[in-house]
């Protein structure tokens, strides 16, 4: 009875850290992507700035649960439960899975983001349960882990645009697992060939069913298309357009008479938004763009590193050095912590009740903000490290998890239009939970 209550350990402390995280933080801080999607949950009026799964959900909660709170609340609910679901997978006694789940959601540099109320943190939550199911099936192939890695693995596609790359290196652990594992009595008749056909069939199809998951929440109802490219496309021109003194934006984008200087003088190398405000690029989500200056737009961006191969390649580095922390000094705070409750058009106003124990970390977490806990690049390294360990040594679910922390950020390098440490969220968590993976002993294969 004693060994019963102590498995239950690791729950109870996840609860206590998320009720204390929002206590503290309550309802949570909203940034101008934050406040957008709420105003869409409530107003129903969608568009495609954003994934509808979170407004989805937020509607869902209005519903049933005060406002905005309750979103927040449902948001700390996912990631700690995450964090407990993966720590009581792992082959470790009672006292070592509650100090890798205080040790990782107390991480500073995942503790500091968690107040934030953003997508980011519902994918990261999703992956969680993903790899909690995971590592269950590992010990005891069922379908029901199955079916439940493979559910998550979808949310959290639908969480972001840019998840598929991070959520493919997990995907190809559960398909691997469903290819050469039967699972219960059909372990007996598993190594017939027929067996194995069907197995490998549905390892192969249990890809365009994620992704069928991940897309029914943006095709259920009335969701406005917004064409969203054109930012990340405009921002790099202007760029290559600084770096070399030529004018590489179509005159469609531009306002009459804009030179180089008037990009230049608008121009944050490590943030998008700047470039926009003045009006020297035209363009904005609800900017009707006939479609032949969509097309010279595009051709324009697509053939940007090979017409300006080393003013691109500049430009990119420079954005990754910042965003991978080699600039950290140099980087606005507000990139890394975004403490703040933006308004949106007719949105309730909101406050913070004073609290003394946030005040305390928050001002921890500016001291820290430009030091190790917050360079990605140290992050990459030991998810580079991990993976060449581990696949050495054969240990899948540490590969699996290394491999899909580099994939989410790899894109990063050459499609990111902002150093915004929150991009590297995933990388964090999956570094350092693919290194305890690594130390952990060696679980028990199933069948």
């Amino acid at each position: 009875m004693r060994l019963r209550a102590a498995a239950w350990l690791p729950w109870i402390a996840a609860a206590l850290a998320a009720a204390t995280l929002f206590a503290w933080f309550a309802p949570g801080w909203f940034t101008f992507d934050t406040a957008h999607q709420w105003w869409m949950a409530r107003t129903g009026q969608l568009d495609s700035t954003h994934p509808a799964v979170m407004v989805r959900l937020w509607q869902a909660s209005r519903a049933l649960l005060p406002d905005p709170q309750g979103f927040f609340a449902l948001q700390l609910l996912l990631v700690w439960s995450g964090l407990a679901f993966v720590a009581t997978a792992l082959p470790l006694r009672t006292p070592w899975r509650v100090a890798v789940l205080l040790g990782i959601g107390l991480w500073p540099a995942f503790l500091a983001l968690q107040p934030q109320v953003w997508k980011d943190l519902w994918m990261v939550g999703a992956l969680l349960w993903a790899v909690g199911a995971l590592l269950r099936e590992h010990a005891e192939p069922a379908w029901r882990w199955r079916g439940l890695a493979l559910i998550m693995l979808a949310l959290a596609t639908a969480f972001r645009f840019n998840a598929i790359t991070g959520v493919l290196p997990l995907w190809a652990w559960l398909a691997w697992r469903i290819a050469r594992v039967p699972v219960g009595s059909a372990s007996e008749a598993g190594a017939t060939p027929r067996a194995a056909r069907w197995r490998v069939a549905a390892a192969v199809l249990s890809l365009p069913l994620l992704l069928g998951l991940a897309a029914v929440p943006d095709r259920w109802g009335a969701v406005k298309p917004v064409t969203v490219w054109p930012i990340m496309a405009l921002w790099d021109l202007a760029a290559v357009s600084i770096d070399t003194g030529r004018m590489a934006i179509p005159t469609a984008f531009l306002k009459p008479g804009a030179t180089v200087d008037d990009l230049a003088r608008d121009f944050n190398p490590t943030v998008n938004v700047p470039s926009f405000i003045t009006g020297t690029i035209r363009f904005h989500y609800e900017m009707d763009v006939p479609a032949e200056d969509m097309a010279v737009l595009r051709e324009a961006w697509v053939t940007l590193p090979l017409r300006e191969p080393q003013a691109w390649a500049r430009h990119r580095l420079r954005l990754s050095g910042y965003l991978f922390g080699f600039r950290n000094a140099e980087l606005a705070d507000t990139q890394v912590l975004m403490p703040d409750l933006v308004p949106f058009q007719d949105n309730p106003p909101l406050v913070m009740a004073p609290s003394r124990p946030r005040e305390v970390l928050v001002a921890a977490w500016h001291r820290w903000v430009d030091g190790p806990f917050f360079m990605g690049w140290l992050y990459v390294l030991l998810a580079l490290g991990v993976f060449a360990v581990a696949a050495w040594r054969r240990r899948a679910a540490a590969v699996a998890l290394s491999a899909s922390g580099l994939a989410m950020v790899a894109p990063l390098v050459p499609l990111a239009t902002a150093a915004d440490f929150r991009y590297l969220l995933w990388l964090v968590v999956a570094s350092l939970l693919a290194f305890v993976l690594l130390l952990s002993p060696t679980p028990r294969k199933g069948r």
